[in-house]
């Protein structure tokens, strides 16, 4: 089977027998269980949202914006080049909207971080 990461920039590392940190609710430790390639590029949704009736706090008016409205997004890649995609939860949310088949989606599921708190990999991957 071949994965390919479309988010980030670079690979993706899921690691295994993580310890669970309420207090960050994150992840730490744990060992690499493997690494997953980038593709080289990444998948966008084309987002508008618009202006709309600000909120008045503490004397000042606050802009708001309406709710994301998703318009189009990049075309997954063929089959032929990766049977799954690592995408944003974005790019995953506007393909349900927009009515796109996303049994080829994964998405990246609960964060590990190192001591520094710095995200390094993550737990899973998000069935989509």
């Amino acid at each position: 089977m071949i994965i390919k990461s479309y988010v980030g920039g670079h690979s993706l590392k899921i690691y295994r027998n993580c310890v669970y940190d309420p207090s960050i609710r994150k992840y730490r430790g744990g060992t690499l269980l493997c690494e997953i390639p980038y593709s080289g590029r990444m998948l966008n949704a084309k987002i508008r949202q618009e202006e709309a009736a600000p909120l008045y706090y503490d004397g000042v008016a606050v802009p708001t914006l309406t709710p994301q409205i998703f318009e189009e997004v990049d075309r997954l890649p063929p089959e032929t080049e990766c049977d799954l995609c690592i995408v944003s939860a974005l790019y995953a949310a506007a393909c349900r909207a927009l009515g796109r088949d996303t049994s080829r989606l994964l998405t990246i599921g609960p964060p590990v971080v190192n001591e520094e708190g710095i995200t390094v990999g993550t737990v899973a991957l998000n069935r989509n």
